[in-house]
């Protein structure tokens, strides 16, 4: 038998909720950044070409579209 010089984390490393939001708002970044916030097949082609997994796609892809859609409102009720 081996022995490992690290013991295994139980649990996750970050809270599920935090790694979330931070996903939520980072994918939402990227569509206001990359000017997409159409239909579904743009928003996950979009996702998935900047690299992030399909399960997070799958998963968070209509909640990071409805961020980045409220971004760009703001940015252009802000506007002069």
């Amino acid at each position: 038998m081996t022995s490992h010089p690290f013991r295994l984390l139980d649990g996750p490393l970050l809270d599920p909720a935090a790694r979330r939001e931070d996903t939520v708002r980072r994918m939402a970044d990227d569509l206001v950044a990359l000017n997409v916030t159409g239909d579904k097949p743009d928003v996950i082609r979009a996702l998935l070409g900047k690299g992030y997994a399909s399960f997070d796609v799958a998963r968070l892809w209509e909640d990071a579209r409805q961020v980045a859609v409220q971004a760009a409102v703001a940015r252009e009720m802000s506007a002069p």
